[in-house]
């Protein structure tokens, strides 16, 4: 198909289409990268080694996320995706080249030799869970009619991706941004709705993709329902809410980390490799000191020393939801040439339009309650022409009456081959952040500005009993 734009010769600067990503966690998470055009002036991981090097370089890159909107949202709910943001800015990553391309690179921490390699590390993922019933991962591509991505680009994200490709007239942009929210809709289980509106598309938007992700998994070990009551969860040292605390004694991983001043519990999900790891701070101001010791910490090194025992759990059940535009935050991480007029996406379209990158949404929510977890995130980037072993003790106690950290993680093993016959085959374990937050109030009423806070001396909202 040929394009159906005429391009003059001028000599005048070209103008680049701006291309928006937009990210939806809940354990849903969606990405959407839209690009606008600017008119003119294998299998798997292939070793361990490969595998622990794109595990670590998400952790690093999931912490620094982390890091940046804790900052920009101080006082809000945190909730995203970082597994959802990556995979968008992977599969934008597929159509970069130059300057842009080693600056995706550097940022995100991409070490692999070239875009099939890099590709391969992420059909690993999504190839384990294409059929899951537990954790749905998918991408999708619309283009603007008449436009056509070049063969390289189109194969990498149909056959590693899994990104199923789409034209759609932008200029009909209410139309358009019907279209698109709807197909996110569909793969978050209606827990990510309006993820891009009809002013974000216009008749200069060449490119979307979208990244979705939606987990629903019950616990290994579920909270019995007629143990929740209604508790006490502190807010700051003296200023309270009250939850609905759910409440279980039972053997789980646990962990205790002086240089964190924290502890740690992991939760393990059904027929799954999923499991949330809470980490909580000792003091109940601990949160911000906690979430910035988190920059330097191996999230791999601390699950690495947990250990199994019977654990007395307090945990509160929540509802956080969470949206962030995530430009600033990118260009903060080094990624900022891509929105610039120097941005180069040049690999992409067939049509010789420069394109780059004019915003990034992300949406997430996340619902946790006795039999388990849902959770729903999505990214999207528009893009427009420019312009330890176990062992019995007393039982540990894990109440989580104060702000904390979690995180949902995917266990991955590699298996590296015996490069003779005298060897034999080993296996490295990672893991795999897909979701990760911090809850600063319990999600009911009171996260949702429908009431207040309430000190020692005053009467205390209660939640609602539909957490």
């Amino acid at each position: 198909m040929k394009s159906a734009v005429n391009f003059k010769q001028t000599t005048t600067l070209p103008t680049r289409r701006p291309l928006i990503i937009v990210n939806l966690p809940a354990i849903l998470s969606i990405l959407a990268f839209i690009l606008i055009s600017l008119p003119f002036s294998t299998q798997g991981p292939h070793n361990n080694m490969a595998t622990v090097e794109f595990s670590n370089s998400l952790e690093t890159f999931g912490v620094k996320l982390f890091s940046e909107l804790a900052k920009t949202n101080p006082q809000k709910n945190i909730v995203f995706s970082p597994f959802s943001i990556q995979t968008c800015v992977a599969m934008a990553r597929m159509g970069a080249a130059g300057d842009t391309a080693a600056e995706m690179d550097k940022s995100v921490g991409f070490t692999a030799a070239n875009e099939e390699a890099l590709a391969d590390n992420y059909h690993s993922i999504l190839a384990a869970y294409q059929d899951s019933n537990i954790l749905k991962i998918a991408n999708k591509i619309y283009i603007m009619k008449n436009y056509e991505t070049k063969y390289k680009f189109n194969e990498l994200l149909t056959k590693k991706f899994f990104s199923g490709a789409e034209n759609i007239d932008f200029g009909e942009s209410q139309k358009a941004a019907n279209t698109i929210n709807g197909w996110v809709e569909s793969k978050t289980n209606n827990l990510i709705k309006d993820l891009v509106s009809s002013d974000s598309l216009n008749s200069d938007t060449r490119l979307v993709l979208l990244n979705a992700i939606h987990f629903k998994g019950e616990w290994v070990h579920p909270f019995p329902e007629h143990g929740t009551r209604e508790k006490d969860f502190y807010l700051d040292e003296t200023n309270t809410v009250k939850v609905r605390m759910m409440h279980i004694s039972e053997n789980f991983r646990y962990g205790e980390f002086p240089e964190l001043d924290a502890t740690a519990l992991e939760m393990p999900y059904k027929n799954s490799d999923l499991s949330m790891l809470v980490i909580l701070p000792n003091s109940r101001t601990g949160l911000a000191a906690l979430e910035e010791k988190l920059k330097t910490t191996s999230l791999h090194d601390l699950t690495s020393k947990m250990y199994s025992t019977k654990v007395i759990v307090d945990m509160p059940k929540f509802k956080a939801e969470f949206s962030a535009e995530l430009k600033d935050v990118l260009t903060n991480l080094g990624m900022g040439h891509m929105f610039s007029s120097n941005a180069d996406f040049s690999k992409m379209l067939k049509s010789p339009e420069p394109l780059q990158v004019s915003k990034v949404i992300h949406k997430a929510f996340i619902e946790v309650n006795e039999k388990g977890t849902e959770a729903a995130a999505a990214t999207g980037m528009l893009m427009r022409k420019k312009r330890a072993l176990g062992y019995k003790i007393e039982p540990k106690q894990f109440i989580v009456d104060r702000p904390f950290v979690y995180l949902i993680n995917y266990l991955a093993i590699a298996t590296t081959a015996p490069s003779s016959e005298s060897e034999s085959s080993s296996n490295t374990t990672t893991s795999i952040t897909l979701f990760m937050g911090s809850e600063r109030i319990a999600m009911g009423e009171v996260a949702m500005g429908e009431s207040t806070p309430t000190t020692p001396d005053s009467s205390t909202k209660r939640l609602s009993d539909e957490l």
